[in-house]
Parts: structure tokens; C-alpha cells; sequence
């Protein structure tokens, strides 16, 4: 399978931060539809004390699919299972992307997906406990009921089947900048 990957920067604000800040993204070199997208970075502005990173894709437009008739592949990386990275002196940011759950769970062959990293300035707002403690994301708050009864918190955006076209999702807190965009063709 041919793979061709487009690695862009993009120059954004960060909360916290002293000066404007952007980070070259590396996509892995060998992609699977089948396996996770993984991609590091060098943060180049130093994030206030628990601050993060996280990233997205999306699919671009792909082929005759619409909102009300999807690809059957995956039109997203999973938001809830969002790997957080948190930087360390002198080493770089790995995060691993996975596909959201479809029927044939895995990536789109031959789908463009546009993706972006994102910093966001503080600690992740509560952790796997219940209830979350006081955090700046009310009223829709960062606890989520899963299927099953399971309670997520620490999300950083809604938890619902995230689905081109609606482009990069926009954080629910307003301090995360995204600091560089990067896309991920199969």
C-alpha cells in the first residue's frame, strides 16, 4: 500500500506560554489501517506546570460519503481514548491516535485526514475518580457515562461519534491553542 504523508507546522498561541510557539509533527513512516497513528513532537515553548498535549485527525471528504450515508471506516481518531503527552526536558511528545469505532474498524483506505496537536495550559480537569473536582468546562463538565455504566473524566472534548465534515474539534476549554497541524494519508 502506498502511503504518503504531508507533515505541516502551523504558528499558534499558547496559554501560558511567553512567546507564540508552533511544532514540527512526525507522522511514523510505515501506516496501517488496521493499527494506530502514531506521531511525536518537539514542544518548543515550555507549557505551565500539568500542562498537556493532545492531537486529533479527521477525514477529509471522502469519495460520494455524506454525514447521513458515512464511509464505513473509521471518519475520525477516538476521541475518548485521546492520549494525553506531557513534556519532558530534552525529549520529544509521543502520542498514538486510534481509529473511532465503525463497522469496519479501521482506517479509510485511501482517506486523507487533516489532523492538529493541541496544548492545553493546565492539568487535565479531574481524573478517573467520580465526582470531578471544581474545573473550568461547566455546564457540560468533563465527566461522561460510557456504555456499561462506565464514568470517563478528564475528557477534553464532548464524548459523541466525532465525523467529518466537521473539521479539527474545537476544545471545550477556551486556554488550548492548537500548535501544529499535520495530515495522514492511507
Amino acid at each position: 500500500m502506498a502511503i504518503a504523508l504531508t507533515v505541516l507546522s502551523a504558528l499558534a498561541s499558547t496559554a501560558g506560554a511567553a512567546t507564540n510557539t508552533h511544532v514540527a509533527v512526525h507522522v511514523q513512516a510505515k501506516l496501517r489501517i488496521a493499527g494506530n497513528v502514531h506521531i511525536s513532537f518537539r514542544p518548543t515553548a515550555p507549557l505551565p506546570a500539568g500542562g498537556y498535549y493532545y492531537a486529533a485527525i479527521v477525514l477529509k471528504p471522502y469519495r460520494h460519503y455524506t454525514r447521513s450515508a458515512p464511509p464505513p471506516c473509521a471518519t475520525s481518531s477516538n476521541m475518548q481514548r485521546t492520549d494525553y503527552g506531557y513534556p519532558h526536558r530534552g525529549r520529544p511528545v509521543e502520542l498514538a491516535l486510534t481509529p473511532t469505532p465503525s463497522h469496519a474498524r479501521h482506517w479509510c483506505p485511501g482517506g486523507h485526514y487533516i489532523g492538529a496537536v493541541y496544548a492545553v495550559p493546565q492539568a487535565p480537569p479531574c481524573n478517573s475518580t467520580y465526582p470531578c473536582r471544581a474545573e473550568p468546562y461547566k455546564p457540560h463538565g468533563p465527566c461522561f457515562e460510557l456504555q456499561g455504566g462506565h464514568r470517563v473524566c478528564g475528557m477534553v472534548m464532548r464524548p459523541h461519534v466525532y465525523a467529518y465534515p466537521d473539521g479539527l474539534p474545537r476544545p471545550l476549554a477556551s486556554s488550548t491553542r492548537i500548535v501544529g497541524y499535520f495530515g495522514v494519508d492511507f
